[in-house]
C-alpha cells in the first residue's frame, strides 16, 4: 500500500479510538493487514532490488510521501476531532512504522531488523505470491477510492 493509504487509515484508527496506545497498536496491526491486499508495488520494489528501477522506485515514494503529507494537512485542518490530534498522529505513527522499520532495514541492513522484514514481506507477499499482483495503476485508482471513503469516517 502506499503510505497516504497506510496513513489515512492510521488517522481514522486514531480519531476512532480515543487512546493513544490503542491507536498506535491498532495502527501498526492494520499495516500488515492491508499490505495482504496486492497493491502493485511488486514490479516497483524488484527494480529497487535489483538495480535496475531504483530512480523510479525514488521517485514514487517522494511523491506518496508529499501525497501523504498533503492528505494528513488536510484531515488535521479540516478535522471536527479537536483535541484529539496526538492520538490522530498515533495512530498514523503506527501504521507507517512497518515501511520506515524495513526502510532502515533496506538502506543499512542491521541484522536486528532481519526477522521484522522477513515477517513485513509475510504479509506483503500473502496473496501475490500466490495469484500474482495487480497493475500499479489499477492499484492507485483502488487506493484513492478507498482513502476517499475513508474521508466519511473521520
Amino acid at each position: 500500500m502506499t503510505i497516504t493509504t497506510h496513513a489515512t487509515l492510521g488517522a481514522v484508527i486514531g480519531a476512532s479510538t480515543g487512546n493513544i496506545w490503542i491507536a498506535f497498536l491498532i495502527g501498526f496491526a492494520s499495516h500488515f493487514l492491508i499490505d495482504i491486499i496486492p497493491h502493485g508495488d511488486r514490479e516497483l520494489y524488484e527494480g529497487h532490488k535489483t538495480k535496475t528501477a531504483v530512480k523510479r522506485a525514488y521517485r514514487f515514494v517522494t511523491i506518496d510521501a508529499l501525497v501523504a503529507v498533503i492528505v494528513l494537512a488536510l484531515m488535521f485542518g479540516l478535522s471536527p476531532h479537536q483535541g484529539m490530534n496526538a492520538v490522530i498522529a498515533a495512530g498514523v505513527i503506527g501504521s507507517v512504522l512497518p515501511d520506515l522499520i524495513v526502510g532502515i532495514h533496506e538502506a543499512w541492513n542491521p541484522k536486528k531488523l532481519d526477522l521484522f522484514s522477513k515477517i513485513h514481506f509475510f504479509f506483503h507477499n500473502m496473496i501475490s505470491d500466490r495469484i500474482g499482483d495487480v497493475r500499479l495503476r489499477n492499484a492507485l485508482i483502488g487506493q484513492a477510492v478507498f482513502i476517499i471513503a475513508l474521508q466519511k469516517f473521520f
